[in-house]
């Protein structure tokens, strides 16, 4: 009988295989990945993990190349290199290459989260990913020139992320099982050096050493491959590598540093049919994570990270099979590739849902390539360029070479000027509303449902935006740091920023919204014209106030003349209770009187009136900061309990 142990730590030491190896692989693949294995794991992942699927491995075998291959291409054909040269794109970048260090490995920033000496995780994670961008930069500089100038910097930067102890995020390295070497895993950051590293392998062709290129090619699977190979052998249930199930943007951008490194390097055909597969059947999970309606509930910042990478896993395997499998064939995707510019409010302006960032914006060749491929027909997002960046060899790679995108024809279907007055949401129930083209209203409106158990979720349910201009006058405040237990059930929503308080959502009975799927918005009216869009949102099982009987949220868009927004909160309780709603702002706001306030911000002014029927308000007003950009956030309070009410409030701009 054959030692399949010792066959399998056999091939796995080794980087490189040899003809005389062929028949050990083939059995060693079969017993990992097409036994049935009697360890079960408790999944409630869409497409669980499950043994290798062999008949559609084979499938994929058939589609692939004999060789290989990556983004782009090595220094040596030169034909789209001396093209980006001459092109005068890359001049700066290359005189600052100049004097560049690369960067160094600090544990004190790689445990600075752990030991307290920082308040987040920012000072370890950007000190790992500086330096896979320093090995980006520096292939980047010898390809473009090819005069051996930074061949040296390469080598020995690669060398350096070769012994670095761990290529895994601080925040992820669960009891520094990386870092001491006790055992690896892929998540964001190592899927990250990965693809980096086998880039430069690729693009820097004979350049590295074999040597050098021997030892990357066994530090990748020991730190990267193996552990894949093993999750399947087990099915173990870890943190690590939970990815693979993940319905966020882990599982795409893990995917994509995976796959894309496995396509580059791996020399064995049928191998690399396997992390192909891995990647066409759990990037399903991934998909799943997005609304059915393209509605991305993590935000723009995060749609860029998440569904840009899925772009990368895309095109890998799109080039490696000659397009034979496409990514993009499911039909959500349309809809997915849509949301960027369906959440825009206007002006260029999106609003900071969930763990988003104010004045993030969609990543431009992200857009490109959408717009090219599924011809969506936008036209700022038609024009191809081969200026790009230099600080990542995948993507910035991807987009300066030929792709997918460029085989596109989408001129033909640029879309004229129309009155794209809103996008709805309609499953999500999130509302963008915009004035007309030819309107004099300078004022828009984002307004979100949805629900509490979302990925990155802040409890938000009702919560809006409104931009007049180019300013967000109110609205979602955004991530704030991520500190060492901002992701833990039981501090999250503790963070003001995080929990419904520091939102423009009401405060009921003195109780803020609850977390959880439980807790959603319900439609129950909508009435859209040419003139007004009106929408009501039942929000009252976002709070967990026995005595609340009914919470009804209504947003009336006004698109004539300077355009206004009025939001109505209607509520009912079973006995008098205290009930509160709230403005978030980074405006510079002051009171004018008993029922305004002035809120300005560059040279945007608004004025804001409330009112409650019979009641009288109060006001009182907190800086929030959390470690991130301050706001304020403006409590309208009813003075004394009441058993039923409104309070209205209603935004205008005055310039």
């Amino acid at each position: 009988m054959v030692n399949l142990k010792k066959m399998i730590n056999t091939y796995f030491k080794s980087a490189y295989y040899t003809h005389l190896l062929l028949t050990a692989k083939s059995l060693i693949i079969t017993g990992l990945f097409i036994s049935k294995i009697s360890v079960s794991i408790a999944q409630s992942a869409p497409f669980p993990l499950k043994p290798i699927d062999e008949q559609r491995v084979q499938e994929i075998e058939k589609m692939l190349s004999d060789k290989p291959s990556g983004f782009g291409e090595p220094y040596n054909k030169r034909e789209v290199w001396d093209k980006l040269l001459k092109s005068g794109n890359y001049d700066r970048f290359l005189r600052g290459m100049r004097n560049y260090s690369f960067p160094s490995f600090s544990k004190d920033d790689y445990f600075s989260l752990s030991n307290g000496s920082a308040s987040s995780s920012k000072p370890g994670l950007t000190m790992m990913r500086k330096r896979a961008e320093g090995l980006a930069k520096a292939t980047w500089a010898e390809c473009l020139q090819n005069e051996g100038r930074y061949t040296r910097m390469v080598e020995d930067g690669l060398r350096d992320i070769l012994k670095q102890k761990s290529w895994v995020s601080p925040r992820s390295d669960y009891d520094f099982k990386n870092y001491n070497g006790v055992a690896y895993s892929v998540e964001l950051t190592s899927s990250l050096y990965a693809h980096t590293i086998t880039q430069t392998l690729y693009m820097m062709g004979d350049k590295i050493s074999p040597k050098l290129r021997k030892e990357a090619l066994d530090a990748l699977y020991t730190r990267i491959f193996n552990p894949i190979h093993h999750k399947f052998k087990t099915q173990n249930d870890n943190k690590e590598n939970h990815f693979l199930i993940a319905d966020n943007n882990w599982n795409h951008v893990c995917l994509a540093g995976l796959v894309g490194a496995a396509l580059t390097v791996i020399e064995d055909k049928h191998e690399r049919a396997v992390f192909t597969y891995i990647g066409e059947y759990y990037s399903k999970n991934g998909l799943v994570g997005f609304e059915d309606d393209g509605y991305c509930v993590e935000g723009v910042t995060y749609y860029n990270y998440g569904f840009g990478h899925y772009i990368l896993l895309r095109e890998s395997i799109w080039q490696a099979t000659g397009g034979k499998i496409d990514l993009f064939d499911d039909p959500k995707v349309q809809k997915i590739s849509r949301y960027a510019p369906n959440i825009e409010i206007i002006n260029g302006v999106y609003p900071a849902i969930s763990d988003g960032r104010e004045g993030a914006k969609p990543d431009e060749a992200v857009m490109i390539y959408l717009n090219r491929t599924l011809g969506l027909g936008i036209a700022r997002y038609d024009t191809l360029t081969n200026k790009s960046g230099t600080s990542d060899n995948r993507k910035n790679v991807m987009m300066a070479f030929p792709n997918s995108s460029y085989k596109s024809q989408p001129e033909k279907n640029i879309k004229k000027d129309e009155a794209n007055t809103r996008s709805f949401f309609e499953q999500t129930g999130v509302l963008v509303s915009r004035p007309l083209p030819t309107s004099s209203a300078k004022i828009g409106v984002a307004l979100k449902g949805g629900n509490n158990g979302e990925s990155h979720n802040h409890n938000d349910i009702g919560s809006y935006t409104i931009v007049q201009g180019k300013q967000i006058m109110v609205g979602d405040p955004g991530v704030i740091p991520y500190t060492n237990n901002i992701f833990d059930a039981k501090y999250r929503y503790t963070y003001k920023t995080i929990g419904s308080y520091g939102h423009p959502v009401p405060l009921v009975a003195g109780t803020q919204q609850q977390a959880g799927a439980q807790a959603r918005s319900r439609i129950v009216h909508t009435d859209f014209t040419k003139e007004k869009d009106n929408i009501t949102l039942d929000i009252a099982s976002a709070y967990d106030v026995p005595e609340l009987k009914r919470l009804e949220r209504i947003m009336d868009y006004d698109r004539s003349h300077a355009g206004s927004i009025t939001f109505t909160d209607s509520f009912a309780y079973a006995n008098p209770q205290e009930f509160e709603t709230a403005i978030s702002t980074r405006s510079e706001w002051k009171q004018t009187s008993d029922s305004t306030l002035l809120l300005t911000r560059e040279s945007e002014k608004m004025l804001v009136t409330f009112f409650s029927p019979g009641n009288k308000l109060l006001l009182k007003s907190e800086e929030i900061a959390e470690g991130g950009t301050p706001y304020t956030r403006i409590g309208i309070s009813i003075a004394e309990p009441v058993i039923a009410g409104q309070i209205i409030i209603t935004y205008k701009p005055q310039n």
